[in-house]
This record gives structure tokens, sequence and C-alpha cells, in this order.
């Protein structure tokens, strides 16, 4: 490779490095400077942008906290009403419970006829058909002896029975369930009885029911309003990557604010600079800011200096390129040139032959 060429790769290399130290420092100084305009009432477009850019972000930031403690929130909804809601189905459990035990107690007494005729033939059925099976499983397994075929065919005859019984057993608390559900909203006969303590704990029940399904209702409205909004305006981490990405665009306008302010009170800028600004630049400049200045200054000019040799080594590449082609197109002529010699003396013979063939036939002609 041409020497030039990698010195060039280096000098970009360089000013890669360069400009991007240059920045970092711009950047640093600008925002220090900016700083230093705080509370101040300046009429400065870009001291206005500054001051805009910064409301913005900090608007940004609450406008993120405040969606991230409604998903939050969102979120703890979703879980208290997870656990009301499974609080309320134990709660069903129970009060199943306790409607089957208030139909028992409804069917075992007498003061409750008038209610309970209207059941008291299925129960009975069930209850005999109950008796029954329980009276056939018993005498079977209290038989005893037998062949192996003997007791295989037993303890089959059992496995039915005990299913028998088990559907039973489910059809009696079904009932029971049915007469004292049906009940439940009733007065009891009496004050002193059981049915009238089963009713008291149903009420109670019913009480711890409607309050805990009050709160649900209220969290489930909550809920939805939140979620109403989240549908408005998007899901919560779509409006949170929205507003992280307006905010990283915000800061990159900054930083090119502190740039060039940077560069503007660094004087690598002067052309650009407005008398009253360059003034004001001024007062607000230290003499502790000198370092940092002098380092600009310096970084900048070995940027311009590096690329003012690119230059010079770019355009010395070009003119040895030109230069090459020059002389690569003068020998194309050449020999283009050289050919074309060799066609006008093949034209040439082939002219001359053509006037022999001529004068033959002239001399042919005059044999006719």
């Amino acid at each position: 490779m041409d020497d030039r060429k990698k010195r060039i790769d280096d000098l970009i290399k360089n000013n890669h490095e360069a400009r991007s130290s240059l920045d970092h420092l711009l950047e640093n100084f600008g925002e220090n400077l900016y700083s230093r305009t705080k509370d101040m009432n300046l009429e400065f477009e870009d001291i206005a942008k500054y001051n805009s850019y910064l409301q913005d972000i900090t608007e940004s930031n609450a406008s993120i906290g405040k969606i991230e403690e409604k998903n939050r929130r969102f979120m703890e909804l979703e879980d208290a009403i997870e656990l009301k809601e499974r609080e309320d189905k134990e709660r069903a459990k129970e009060m199943a419970v306790i409607f089957r035990k208030l139909g028992k107690a409804l069917l075992e007494n007498n003061t409750y006829d008038d209610y309970t005729s209207l059941f008291r033939e299925q129960a009975d059925a069930l209850t005999a058909k109950l008796q029954s099976l329980e009276t056939r499983i018993g005498e079977l397994d209290n038989k005893e002896g037998g062949n192996v075929f003997s007791w295989i065919g037993k303890s089959a005859q059992g496995l039915v029975l005990r299913s028998f019984l088990s559907k039973a057993q489910e059809s009696q608390e079904q009932l029971y369930y049915n007469v004292g559900e049906r009940y439940s909203n009733r007065d009891s006969v009496s004050r002193d009885d059981e049915v009238a303590f089963i009713l008291e704990e149903i009420e109670k029940f019913r009480e711890v029911s409607r309050s805990a399904m009050d709160e649900l209702s209220i969290l489930k409205d909550e809920k939805r309003i939140i979620s109403a909004s989240f549908g408005i305006d998007g899901n919560p981490q779509k409006q949170i990557h929205s507003v992280k990405t307006h905010i990283t665009q915000i800061k990159d306008k900054l930083r090119a604010l502190f740039r060039n302010f940077g560069s503007q009170a660094s004087g690598i800028m002067d052309e650009d600079i407005k008398p009253e600004l360059k003034y004001f630049i001024d007062t607000i400049v230290t003499a502790e800011d000198g370092e940092v200045i002098g380092r600009v200054v310096r970084i900048n000019q070995s940027i311009i200096d590096n690329e003012k040799a690119i230059s010079k080594l770019r355009a010395s590449l070009s003119i040895d390129e030109e230069k090459s082609k020059v002389e690569k197109y003068r020998r194309s002529i050449e020999e283009k040139k050289d050919r074309i010699g060799d066609l006008e003396r093949t034209i040439a013979d082939l002219e001359e032959s053509i006037s022999d063939c001529e004068t033959y036939i002239q001399e042919l002609q005059k044999q006719l």
C-alpha cells in the first residue's frame, strides 16, 4: 500500500478520536456555561431553547413517574381483585356447606313440614336408597369364604354398589343444598331451634360477602378507569418507551446546544457569533476556563491541520492517479497509431492489387 494512503488512514483515525474528545470537552464546557445563566432573564434564542429543553425533560420524567405509578396501581388492583375473587369462591364453598346443613336441619324438623313437604318424597326415597345400599355393602363385606371367583364377583359387586352409594350421597347433598338455599331468605319458625342458629350464621356470612363485593366493585371500577386510560394513551410500556425516546431526542438537542455554546465561548467559531452574544459570553467566562479553552483550541487546530494534511495527501494521490491515466492514454494512442499505420499499408497493397486486376481486365477485353 502507498505510504500516503496509510498516512491518510492514520490521520482520519486521529481526527475521529480528536473530534470525539473535542465534542465531549465542548459539551461539558457548554453545559457548565449554560448552568451559569440560571435565573438570568436573558433574551437569547439558544438560552431560551436550553431552558425549554430542561423543562421538557423534567416534565417527561414526571410523566414517566405517573405512568409507572399508574401501572403499579393497576398491578396492585389486579392482585387485590384476584385475592377478593378467591376469597369469594371460598365463601361460596363455605356457604354451600351451610345451605346443606340448613336443608338437613329443615328436613329433620317437623315444625317446617309445610315447607319441606315439597321435598319430603325425594328425601325419603334417597334416605331409603342410602340405607339399602349401606346394608347391602355391609352384608357383602361380612361374607367370608368362597373361592377366588366368588371373591372377584363380590369385589366387582362391591365397587358397583359403592359407586351407586356415592351418587346417592351426592344427590342427597344436592337436595339438602336446594332445600337450604331456597329457605335461606325466610325467617325461622322458632328463635331457639337449629334452623334459627344456622340462618343467623348465613346472615353473618352474607354481610361479610356483601361488604367484600362492595370492595371488589370499587376495585374493579378503579381498574376499569385505569384500563380505559391505557386504552386511550396506549399500553404503559409503549407510553414509557415513547417518552424515553422523546427524552433521548431532547438530550441530543441539548448536547448539540452545549457543543455550539462551548465552541462560541472557546473562540473557534467567532465568525458565527452576534456581537451582543459575544459580549454576554465574555461576561460569564472566567479565568478558570482558560485551561479548557486552551485545550479546545489546540484540539481544534490539530483537526484543522490534519484535514489540511489529508487534503494535500489526497491531492498528491489524485495527481499521481491522473498522471498514470495520462500515460495510459498516451500508450493507447501510440498503439492505435501503429495499428492505423498497419491498416494504411494494407489498404495501399489492396488498392495496388485492384489496379493490377483492372489493367489485366483491360488487356483481356482487347482480345474480344
